[in-house]
């Protein structure tokens, strides 16, 4: 018996108006990170959205449709790559102020985070670029 599955159409989980205010949010989210807001010791979501100058719902909706991750994870990236950044720039500054200068204080929480990301320890991913 053959039975044919039809695929249904989706709609939009989003309103017109919030596809429409993304030019206005990715302005707002890209001026932040040039100025590299994500090394600040935001703790939530709602305050990196105040930070930014944005609805917290507008935040999260355009990090899922652009990034497709939570808001706390492309963060988590962002301070990473900067981390990277750093790591490269400035050998003989101690990983633990690299996290701090993230805005990762807790220096196993860096590590982990790192870890994380990247797949190697920090201090490894050091030795192998110097």
């Amino acid at each position: 018996m053959n039975i044919f599955f039809r695929k249904k159409k989706r709609r939009s989980r989003f309103s017109n108006e919030q596809l429409c205010m993304q030019p206005q949010i990715r302005e707002a989210v890209d001026a932040w990170v040039v100025r590299k807001g994500y090394t600040k010791r935001l703790p939530t979501v709602e305050a990196m959205a105040a930070d930014i100058g944005i609805p917290t719902d507008q935040l999260s909706l355009h990090v899922r449709i652009r990034y497709r991750k939570s808001v706390l994870t492309w963060r988590k990236e962002l301070r990473i790559r900067e981390a990277q950044t750093l790591l490269r720039q400035f050998p003989n500054v101690p990983i633990s102020v690299i996290g701090e200068m993230v805005g990762i204080d807790d220096k196993t929480n860096f590590k982990r985070q790192f870890f994380q990301i990247t797949g190697t320890m920090p201090r490894v991913w050091r030795e192998k670029r110097r």
